[in-house]
Formats: C-alpha cells, sequence, structure tokens
C-alpha cells in the first residue's frame, strides 16, 4: 500500500462493553463503557480489535487502516465518517481525520483515529 509504515504508531486500546460487533469494523459509543457498531452517517470512536464474552477491545488512537467507500478521501486533515459497513466514508458532518495513505484499487485507507 505504501512505502511508509504507520503501523502501532500512537495507537492507544480500550476495553468497552458490547452486546455484538465484528473485529476490524468501526464502532461508536453505546452507553456508559459500552460500543456498538456504527451505522451510516456516524462518528466513530475507534476499530474493533477483539471481542470476547461481552466485551470488545477497541484501538481508540493512532493509526488504523479502513476500508472506505465512495469517493477516496483526501490526504491531510478530512472529515470522515462511518459508511455503514464497519468502513469509513466523507462526510461534511464528521470530524476532521488525518488521512496519510489512499489505496483506491483496495478502497483502504489509513487514518489517524
Amino acid at each position: 500500500m505504501m512505502k511508509v509504515a504507520f503501523n502501532e504508531i500512537g495507537r492507544v486500546a480500550a476495553t468497552f462493553a458490547c452486546d455484538e460487533g465484528e473485529v476490524g469494523k468501526l464502532c461508536k459509543m453505546a452507553g456508559d463503557g459500552k460500543a456498538a457498531l456504527c451505522a451510516s452517517g456516524e462518528d466513530f470512536i475507534g476499530v474493533m480489535e477483539s471481542i470476547r464474552g461481552g466485551y470488545a477491545g477497541v484501538q481508540i488512537h493512532g493509526f488504523a487502516e479502513v476500508a472506505y467507500t465512495g469517493t477516496a478521501p483526501n490526504l491531510g486533515y478530512t472529515k470522515l465518517v462511518a459508511n455503514g459497513n464497519g468502513g469509513v466514508k466523507t462526510g461534511d458532518n464528521g470530524r476532521a481525520h488525518l488521512v496519510v495513505c489512499v489505496d483506491e484499487n483496495a478502497m483502504k485507507a489509513i487514518v489517524e483515529l
């Protein structure tokens, strides 16, 4: 995807309660200390890395590779929201995230959470 690796830079993960989820998908806050998968257009808090026994390990900071739909996000600070399929899409109502790499063939981007 790129010549420079951003894997694990600034990575912070936290444990949240969850009723359901899917590893590698974006999630949102769903209550006190609880995470859930995002619907289309929602802000996200991070990427679910593991799910076990009603809890999810969620990467909440650092660089992460995510799938995108629609127009490829611009490099630099770009407003992103969840796309409803576990990835991101550009959205005027989203938070600005630093996008450092875009692979248009794979429809994936590396973003700072």
